[in-house]
């Protein structure tokens, strides 16, 4: 046995070591994934390692249908283990590898590069390279960086410092998931610090290794563990810790290279930010810790940037936990009107998800803090995403670009990317339900004619639905009784003395939007079937009948205190108080000016004007109840918009709601907001009379009681059959 390869290529020896840590049979498309080369090179490089193997008294062994494994005793692992360690390497490259590895050198360096450089680095032609770099140009351009080519300079990159640390990220996070980040750290754990040897562990350091020392992003990682685990006030969404993981450790690598960061190049952070006493200390512990560790001088610059990062994370001290109930508000009406839009352009419906309702609402919050600092939002699985998905990341894209009026800047496709996750996993919740089997019983106003028609039309259109009988009103009670297990009652006539609780009128004809409504009532019923048995729970029900309450209280107290303006004059300079001068003494306000400084903050964040038509909001402790007032000008305003920008408007619509409002309220108000993508609603909201503006509005927050009335129904029944 041969006790010393004399020489590897860097894939003969990043192919053997997988080979060596696979603890399954492993496939040639798997190699190829992790590698980023083609098959047919994967099966190349396999055959160059047989006289390799041969000399541990190993071979490759095929698995028929599962892949290929390492066969041999565990002494010549032992040996090959060992001397791979030892063996002299030369690097090789796929294009991919080159061009990425070109586009990091470049956006490290402050100098211009020869192209010969290149050339020299990667054993190719500078033919080649120049095509690598057209490459790498459009790749950069995406960032908003220029490439640069001079003859007798050299290539560098045109780009603020912002954009190249943007970049870089981007490129250390392609083609590495979140969720193989976290499994990465968390496997150091498990193993005490020791190198991570599996799998998972290879692949990521096969993309890293060509850029970045494996054991730095591990150091990097337990420092930053170690101080967020010694305190309670901050917890890091896992977007965001891997983000900052990513962020030290490109920074550590370029300070490691001699790439030190100027603050004369930078933007002075800290002016542009002002940062939380807690969080600026922790940054500073997070670069102190580093600085012992890995023996470096990290710049004061890179303590504001962390403390960027962790501006964006969940808070849990109090003041923060105030501030978040504060922007609730802005949270669940943005989730409706995400969900409300992107219904509209899908032609689908949503309505009874509500997990869909609960993880957009959750995600909005830390979304939108880090967009608002400016911090990169990385999405591995965008291209999959945008191949895969096409239809729903456009309506998704489509329906941001409303968004984007709110918060105050365009919304990027990364983003775009994980909302249409939490919209692709409805439809697919959505899909399970109608593979279900449900039981129906259609009603017509005499049981014949028509009733045959739609049963047909039913069967042929849902087919997972049973239709167990078609009656008229008078028989249904008598049908009911003998049908006690009917999931959904679907009738072209109103049946208001009916007690079951999943009721669905239709069209004798059966339009689209009649099997849109019985999709989602099916979607409800499926939903709502207890997973738990025999047990009591009157809380349960007391809670569900109290919060149904709230909605309806926040539904009166919306229609109750609804006021309309006409011909408002305002004076420039326009401001909200001025405005709102005509409500000052209403008793709906118990402090004017606490309203109008609350209203003025919220507005700083980002303005939302539609076409000519502004909406202002807020909760605020100058409230007595929830709010909302149309104002209509005698004269157009101009309203301060994105980028400093000022738009005509006749319209303001303000909806308000006390700071201790309970969840239901701000639902129920944020209703309002949601109707804007119709222009329709707008139109009332513009040039209709009180009474009509008051009628709408009452027809938009009674369907959305209904509905919630009808959810609280079927889970009291079902808590009460269980």
């Amino acid at each position: 046995m041969k006790q010393q390869i004399p020489i590897l290529d860097s894939r003969q020896k990043e192919l053997l070591r997988t080979l060596l840590i696979a603890k399954k049979p492993i496939t040639y498309k798997e190699l190829s994934e992790m590698f980023k080369l083609s098959t047919r090179t994967i099966q190349r490089e396999m055959k160059t390692l047989k006289s390799i193997l041969e000399a541990y008294d190993l071979k490759v062994g095929k698995q028929i249908g599962d892949g290929f494994e390492l066969k041999g005793s565990e002494e010549g692992k032992r040996w090959l283990r060992e001397h791979i360690e030892q063996a002299k390497t030369f690097s090789t490259y796929s294009p991919e590898e080159r061009q990425d590895g070109m586009t990091y050198d470049l956006l490290l360096s402050k100098e211009p590069i020869k192209q010969f450089v290149f050339s020299k680095k990667y054993g190719i032609t500078e033919g080649t390279v120049s095509s690598d770099l057209d490459k790498v140009s459009i790749w950069l351009e995406k960032g908003g960086i220029t490439l640069i080519r001079t003859p007798g300079i050299g290539v560098y990159i045109n780009g603020q410092e912002k954009q190249r640390r943007t970049m870089l990220s981007r490129l250390l996070h392609k083609d590495i998931m979140f969720e193989e980040w976290l499994e990465l750290f968390h496997k150091k754990t498990e193993l005490g610090g020791g190198e991570v040897q599996d799998q998972l562990g290879m692949m990521i350091r096969n993309r890293l290794l060509k850029f970045v020392q494996i054991h730095n992003i591990l150091d990097v990682e337990r420092v930053v563990h170690q101080v967020l685990k010694e305190q309670t006030d901050i917890e890091l969404t896992d977007r965001n810790y891997v983000n900052l993981i990513v962020h030290l450790m490109l920074a550590v690598e370029r300070i490691k290279s001699g790439q030190i960061i100027q603050t004369s190049n930078v933007p002075n952070v800290s002016q542009d930010y002002e940062f939380d006493q807690l969080i600026y200390s922790l940054a500073e512990k997070i670069v102190e810790r580093l600085e012992t560790i890995l023996a470096i001088s990290i710049p004061k610059i890179e303590v504001n940037y962390i403390a960027l990062h962790l501006s964006g994370a969940r808070l849990s001290n109090r003041k923060e936990r105030e501030n978040y109930e504060k922007e609730e508000f802005t949270w669940i009406e943005l989730t409706q009107s995400f969900i409300r839009a992107v219904e509209y352009h899908l032609d689908e419906s949503f309505e009874g998800d509500e997990l869909l309702f609960d993880g957009l609402v959750s995600h909005f919050a830390p979304a939108f803090t880090r967009l608002k600092y400016g911090l990169q939002i990385h999405n591995p699985m965008l291209g999959k995403i945008k191949e895969r998905y096409p239809e729903t990341f456009s309506a998704c894209k489509k329906a941001c670009e409303l968004l984007a009026n709110r918060t105050g800047g365009p919304i990027p496709n990364d983003e775009v990317g994980y909302l249409a996750m939490h919209i692709g996993a409805a439809l697919i919740r959505k899909k399970d339900t109608l593979k279900s089997e449900y039981k129906a019983i259609v009603v017509c106003s005499s049981g014949l004619g028509t009733s045959t028609y739609l049963a047909s039309r039913l069967r042929t259109e849902m087919p997972n639905l049973k239709v167990e009988a078609v009656v008229s009103m008078n028989e249904l009670e008598g049908c009911l009784q003998e049908k006690a297990e009917v999931d959904i009652l679907i009738s072209t006539i109103n049946l208001p003395f009916v007690k079951h609780n999943n009721v669905v009128i239709v069209s004798p004809f059966l339009k689209p939007e009649d099997l849109s409504r019985i999709q989602s009532a099916l979607f409800k019923v499926n939903k709502s079937k207890p997973i738990q048995k025999n047990v009591q729970n009157t809380n349960g029900k007391s809670s569900s009948v109290m919060s149904l309450a709230k909605y309806g209280e926040g539904m009166i107290q919306i229609l109750r205190n609804l006021k309309v303006y006409n011909d408002v004059y305002v004076r420039p300079p326009v401001t909200i108080p001025s405005i709102l001068s005509g409500i000052k003494d209403i008793e709906e306000v118990s402090d004017f000016e606490k309203l109008s400084k609350d209203l003025e903050e919220r507005e700083q964040q980002g303005g939302f004007v539609i076409d000519d038509l502004a909406m202002i909001h807020a909760k605020s402790e100058g409230l007595n109840n929830l709010l909302v007032v149309v104002f209509r000008m005698k004269e157009p305003i101009l309203w301060p918009f994105a980028d400093d920008e000022e738009q005509s408007v006749n319209t303001v619509l303000l909806l308000a709601a006390p700071q201790g409002a309970p969840k239901e309220h701000i639902e129920m108000i944020s209703n309002i907001s949601s109707m804007l993508i119709e222009e329709s609603f707008v139109n009332i909201l513009r040039e209709s009379t009180a009474d009509v503006v008051n009628s709408s509005l009452e027809a938009v927050l009674s369907e959305a009681y209904e509905k919630k009335a009808a959810r609280f129904l079927k889970e009291i029944q079902g808590k009460s059959t269980s």
